[in-house]
């Protein structure tokens, strides 16, 4: 029986060890000691030319990690303040210049162990415009370029900290919800700076941010590209007039004959 009970109170204690409860401090609510990071990142590839013989880059995917709230602390903040999400900025800085590229929310109730960290496509805009440009042999704006390598970097004087619950402002800005397949992020004709990522607890009906910004550890840091010479995409822009072997495959193309 013991032996049991044992094994009951390991699998418990797993599957709620990565849960965060809300404390109270001074009549206020807080998230303690959150702490988060950009884990992962790859460059996606992408094969071009009439024959496919070469390669340049879609761009550079990576994975960050979401605070992760108990029932109870989601049931507080949603019953209590509205807070039903939290709301993820990216910004990008190159020659010292600050960059907000785009705001994403993702719901409480959307969080699950399984979707424990966010999966962002850093696109050239050659990539990011649809899928169907992401079938191209010769891709569009003449994009030519392979991202060479990148970094991981320790963000300056970030450490885990604690996000208190206060109201501070109507997010102006577009606010996306956030959708668990790989998010398509547009990043221009060039992928070169530093990417950051930030997280604060949101009210996505009134648009409402509800803590100071959250730094994500890590900074995305892509300083070399190549530029590539694709011989047989010589004059070809598909963006006006796409190849016929370019046409993006459907069902019945898997149908047996």
């Amino acid at each position: 029986m013991f032996k049991y009970l044992l094994i009951f109170t390991l699998v418990f204690s797993s599957s709620c060890m990565n849960e965060t409860e809300l404390a109270l401090k001074n009549g206020i609510h807080y998230v303690p000691n959150v702490s988060t990071e950009i884990e992962r990142a790859y460059i996606v590839p992408w094969k071009v030319g009439l024959k496919r013989e070469a390669e340049v880059s879609m761009g550079v995917r990576f994975f960050s990690t979401i605070p992760m709230l108990s029932d109870d602390a989601e049931d507080t903040l949603i019953n209590k303040y509205g807070i039903d999400s939290w709301v993820i900025r990216f910004t990008r800085v190159r020659r010292n210049k600050h960059f907000r590229m785009r705001y994403f929310f993702i719901k409480f109730k959307n969080i699950t162990r399984n979707t424990k960290n966010i999966s962002v496509s850093l696109f050239y805009q050659a990539a990011a415009v649809s899928k169907k440009f992401r079938f191209f042999h010769c891709p569009a704006f003449d994009h030519r370029y392979e991202v060479r390598s990148f970094q991981l970097e320790e963000r300056s004087g970030r450490k885990s900290s604690d996000i208190f619950v206060r109201s501070i402002e109507k997010l102006n800005a577009k606010v996306t919800r956030f959708k668990f397949s790989p998010m398509v992020l547009p990043a221009g004709r060039s992928l070169k700076g530093d990417y950051y990522v930030d997280y604060a607890l949101f009210d996505s009906q009134r648009k409402q941010r509800y803590s100071n910004w959250h730094a994500v550890d890590k900074v995305l840091s892509i300083q070399q590209e190549l530029s590539k010479i694709v011989a047989s995409c010589a004059g070809i822009k598909e963006e006006y007039e796409p190849l016929p072997q370019s046409r993006v495959p459907d069902i019945t193309d898997f149908e047996i004959k």
